[in-house]
């Protein structure tokens, strides 16, 4: 008699050529990433197959990978954090830490109530104060400010149990 395989068995069977398919395929877009050449033949290549569709292809651009393009509504809630993060991803965002340093947690508070929330949402997605983005639907700046100076404090105060040894 045949044994029919288990579920367990053949998942473990796949896995290996799973891993390996993933393995090829960031090498891959790696080279691509680095040689424009080379990113122009693998384009060619695909659009000749036809694995590539030519109304993906066209808005991806022809060196980078084509990817279905995704609706962004303007009347998400998050869409001002969005803004100000991309206008503040510069060096114009205020760096809360040497704030801290500079001026104390009263001059730190007090530099953070004079901005918006939308620019505190940025503050803190650039510093990566609230990586589960818990903050993210809270609509009180005050508790945004909270959020943000108790993990500044935080951070500073990391290894200074040492530093009287």
């Amino acid at each position: 008699m045949s044994r029919a395989k288990s579920p367990s068995a053949s998942t473990n069977s796949e896995a290996v050529p799973q891993v390996a398919l993933a393995a090829f395929l960031r090498g891959l877009a790696a080279r691509a990433e680095a040689d424009s050449a080379f990113a122009a033949q693998l384009d060619a290549a695909l659009r000749e197959s036809g694995l590539l569709d030519h109304s993906l292809a066209a808005r991806a651009g022809p060196a980078s990978p084509a990817a279905p393009a995704r609706k962004r509504s303007s009347s998400r809630p998050h869409a001002s954090t969005r803004d100000a993060w991309q206008q503040f991803a510069g060096n114009d965002l205020p760096d809360p830490f040497a704030l801290l340093r500079d001026r104390g947690e009263a001059g730190l508070r007090a530099s953070l109530d004079a901005l918006e929330l939308p620019v505190l949402r940025a503050l803190v997605r650039v510093h990566r104060l609230d990586p589960a983005r818990i903050s993210a639907r809270w609509t009180a700046r005050d508790r945004v400010v909270a959020l943000i100076v108790a993990q500044v404090r935080a951070r500073a105060d990391l290894g200074k149990a040492f530093s009287r040894v």
